[in-house]
């Protein structure tokens, strides 16, 4: 299966002060994370992390990353690329399927997009449900930020971030439904039934 994670900020203490306050320590913080991955997902499972793995970590990267079952592709964010650097050619090859600054799947004649930034366009968005962009960047934001104010407007692009997906890594239909409810977003029932149908051709492997 696949699953889809974001922002997950392994090791970033402040983040505890910004939006995290549940956690009484980084430590906790970052054993709930890891868990709750391994306790969703097997070995053979493929897990998409969009942007923000770890942050500013007095704990290795590589630890976390080896702590981690799934298989991983990593969509790259703005407190990734600092760690990346300190890994070698081997160690990403060993701990990634693929390292991408934005990456697209095309599977029964429908697209899926990944970016770490949210978008207000992206290819063949503006046909409704034939083109799913997954995002992060956000966290919970709602108004605090032009990207979080926009959001909920942008049919078909979905957080993946653990603030608003109970910190765990989540199917493409619980993404959507965990959006739908976190931002109250509501479609008529021919626009819903046409994103449920795109969903469930997207969840097949192609």
């Amino acid at each position: 299966m696949e699953f889809y994670i974001a922002d997950t900020h392994l090791g970033h203490e402040n983040i505890l002060k910004e939006c995290r306050s549940q956690f009484e320590t980084i430590e906790q913080m970052n054993a709930t994370i890891i868990d709750n991955i391994n306790r969703r997902t097997t070995r053979s499972d493929l897990l998409y992390i969009v942007g923000d793995f770890a942050f500013r970590s007095r704990t290795s990267p590589i630890e976390f990353l080896e702590a981690i079952k799934p298989k991983k592709i990593l969509i790259v964010g703005n407190h990734d690329r600092d760690w990346l650097k300190r890994l070698t050619e081997e160690e990403k090859q060993r701990h990634f399927v693929g390292i991408y600054d934005q990456y697209s799947i095309k599977r029964n004649g429908l697209e899926l997009h990944f970016n770490h930034f949210p978008q207000l366009a992206w290819s063949r968005s503006h046909y409704f449900a034939q083109s799913l962009m997954i995002c992060g960047h956000i966290h919970n934001a709602r108004n605090t930020t032009t990207a979080a104010k926009l959001f909920p407007q942008v049919d078909c692009q979905f957080n993946a971030g653990v603030d608003v997906n109970g910190f765990e890594p989540v199917t493409l239909s619980e993404l959507v439904e965990r959006n739908h409810a976190f931002y109250g977003r509501t479609y008529d029932d021919e626009r819903q039934e046409l994103l449920s149908q795109a969903v469930a051709k997207l969840m097949q492997y192609g």
